[in-house]
């Protein structure tokens, strides 16, 4: 979504550190790690749509740390940003046999657009694009507007802890805010929000990581048993199960039928039975795609 934004960890040597803050824009956050430790504890806290290290960032190569990382959390999307360097290669072979999504090099792939364009496209979640295909029915009778601020709501759904919230990001009053969600047959905005952390929630209990608390607070939730009862009440699942095997097509059905009108929501689902709609976090094969000239 265009101006959405993108909210970036980075541990990284200082000149590096200066290139990804040239490639920010006005929507955009970025969160700056002094330490591993540091790093981590970010990872774990806050709703990241990438994160940006050098194995070396603290003047000792150590991939070591950035594997456990990246194998620990893989459903955010972990950039290397390294020089051409002889030194580096068998980190970042290892780095990528354990989910590695993409390498940015030093001088060839970090002019700002560029450096941009990556993060932009490392924080792409296929399974959103799978969901708001499944939505279309009901987006399409929206303005373009508000559909674009609903898509983002999925993409971070902590930026939006109400109709409210979601109102004012689409220029509109709350009162027509539920106009349209009626006129579209959508369910009310408010069990929009609870859907869409149920959904991003669903991709962070994947990692073994994130305790179900972590992911609470990560959503924006008060207490994690809140979070439990809407999962198990949206997806018929608790989190225990969840984090045991991707979420079953079934459930991720409930989930489409979730966002409609209680009878248009499940005909829709039910027509869409065949159509294998999962939700797992899709881990990295080890291939990279190297930002070069």
């Amino acid at each position: 979504m265009p101006g959405a934004g993108v909210r970036v960890a980075i541990f990284l040597p200082p000149q590096q550190t200066a290139q990804v803050m040239a490639a920010m824009r006005a929507h955009d956050e970025l969160r700056v790690a002094e330490s591993w430790d540091a790093l981590e504890a970010l990872v774990r806290v806050e709703p990241l749509n990438a994160v940006v290290l050098n194995p070396a960032a603290d003047g000792t190569m150590d991939p070591t740390r950035a594997c456990r990382l990246i194998r620990r959390y893989g459903s955010i999307p972990f950039v290397a940003y390294v020089p051409l360097d002889a030194s580096y290669l068998r980190g970042i072979a290892r780095m990528a046999n354990d989910g590695l999504q993409d390498l940015i090099v030093v001088r060839a792939g970090d002019a700002p657009p560029r450096l941009r364009e990556t993060l932009e496209r490392v924080s792409t979640l296929r399974e959103l694009a799978v969901l708001v295909d499944s939505l279309q029915p009901w987006l399409r009778r929206l303005p373009n507007s508000l559909a674009q601020v609903l898509t983002d709501a999925l993409r971070q759904p902590h930026k939006y802890g109400s109709a409210e919230d979601v109102a004012a990001s689409a220029g509109i009053t709350v009162s027509a805010l539920y106009r349209g969600f009626r006129s579209a047959g959508l369910n009310s905005p408010k069990s929009f929000v609870v859907g869409a952390r149920v959904f991003r929630g669903c991709l962070y209990l994947r990692d073994e990581g994130f305790s179900v608390r972590d992911v609470a607070a990560k959503l924006g939730y008060s207490h994690p048993r809140i979070f439990a009862h809407q999962l198990e009440c949206i997806l018929g699942e608790r989190p225990s199960t969840i984090r045991r095997a991707p979420v079953s097509n079934e459930s991720a059905n409930r989930l489409v039928a979730w966002f409609g009108t209680p009878g248009l929501g499940a005909e829709y689902a039910r027509s869409r039975r065949h159509l294998h709609l999962s939700l797992p976090v899709v881990r990295s094969s080890g291939r990279l795609h190297a930002q070069r000239r």
